[in-house]
């Protein structure tokens, strides 16, 4: 797995940025309008990403110059958002290019490893990557500084550069097959896309919540911390956990995150504070995504042999586009209005299931016959 060590830097600098952006806006202007703009700008620029990067490796052979072409735009970006006034613009093309992570490493690994290794490789690189979220998150909290992001940047690059592979990769397009797929996916990605939507307002209006349980902003960055290395171990548990029950879980984590949603709603309309209690549905919360991520993507990509990329680039850009839709109805929110959001997020996770449970029932009766 030494060709994805840089992802871990990659992902942590990139952790740190959109970690620092968001609450230094919000702290500097206390406007959810203002917060939920720019996040929503940087999910729409990382779904035009998602699907654009898709699409660049499905179409060519070129692999290399791209694991150079990422660390170094990161570089770029950190000046532009901390070093010009241009700091909305930066963190809107930081998603644009921090969507070339998700499809290049998974491509490397899908044409390095065998098929059968397949899940058990991308499990590994998951690691890797929350890796990266814990030390950027732990960065954020004691070194809250754009310094460290060029320094996180600069060795992702030294070790790409040292030990991806420089070979070729495979042309995997074919057109006619993916307007196929994408048909027959189209309920499974519309459910993916409510999931990540309902699961977007829950991270927005956690900056909020915060400030509203009144406890101090090392709160905000350590609750990620936690969460990364809790997910960490629910990633390698993941595997055994989920391997032969995908349906079952991959209908259950919908459920317990309305559940989740639901009692945020109760505790803020009572105004029931739970200070730095917080920490414990928000972790309770996140943790749940390995096993989600783990069982749904087992069933969707079982049978995928083409466009793998595009795919791939397909669903990261529907939960790009989808987060940025929890953004939106998020800036909508006012700081006394929380509640809401949180009621929003419950009818979320609720279509998700419905939707994912008519495309279950849909494709057991497809294999029946």
């Amino acid at each position: 797995m030494k060709f994805f060590l840089g992802q871990t830097f990659i992902v942590a600098g990139l952790t740190l940025l959109s970690l620092l952006y968001p609450i230094s806006l919000y702290q500097e202007t206390h406007s959810m309008a203002l917060l939920g703009i720019s996040i929503t700008a940087n999910n729409l620029a990382n779904g035009i990403g998602s699907y654009f990067w898709g699409s660049v490796l499905d179409k060519g052979k070129e692999r290399y110059s791209y694991f150079l072409l990422l660390p170094v735009s990161g570089i770029v970006i950190s000046f532009l958002i901390f070093r010009t006034s241009l700091g909305i613009i930066g963190y809107t093309i930081l998603g644009f290019f921090s969507a070339l992570d998700g499809p290049l490493y998974s491509v490397l690994l899908l044409e390095q490893l065998e098929a059968e290794k397949t899940v058990t490789g991308n499990v590994r690189l998951s690691q890797l990557s929350l890796a990266g979220n814990i030390i950027g998150s732990i960065l954020g909290a004691i070194l809250p500084d754009f310094r460290i992001t060029l320094a996180l940047f600069g060795i992702s690059a030294f070790l790409n550069a040292t030990l991806v592979p420089r070979y070729k990769g495979e042309i995997r397009e074919d057109k006619t097959e993916k307007i196929k797929t994408m048909r027959e996916l189209m309920e499974a990605i519309i459910s993916f896309s409510l999931f990540n939507l309902s699961a977007e307002i829950f991270y927005v209006v956690y900056i909020p919540t915060i400030t509203l349980f009144k406890v101090p902003n090392y709160v905000y960055f350590t609750s990620y911390s936690l969460l990364y290395v809790i997910n960490e171990y629910v990633y390698n548990k993941s595997i055994k956990l989920v391997k032969g029950n995908e349906i079952y879980y991959s209908l259950l984590i919908p459920s317990l995150r309305g559940i989740i949603m639901l009692t945020m709603a109760v505790l803020l309309f009572f105004r029931i504070n739970i200070e730095e209690g917080i920490v414990i549905p928000f972790v309770s919360f996140g943790s749940l995504y390995p096993i989600y991520s783990t069982s749904f993507f087992s069933i969707m990509f079982k049978n995928l042999k083409k466009n793998r990329g595009a795919i791939l680039g397909i669903f990261n850009a529907g939960e790009s586009i989808a987060s940025a839709g929890g953004s939106a109805l998020s800036a909508l929110i006012t700081p006394d209005n929380i509640t809401q959001a949180y009621i929003m997020g419950f009818f979320g996770f609720s279509l998700s299931f419905f939707i994912w449970l008519d495309y279950l029932n849909k494709r057991i009766k497809i294999i029946q016959e």
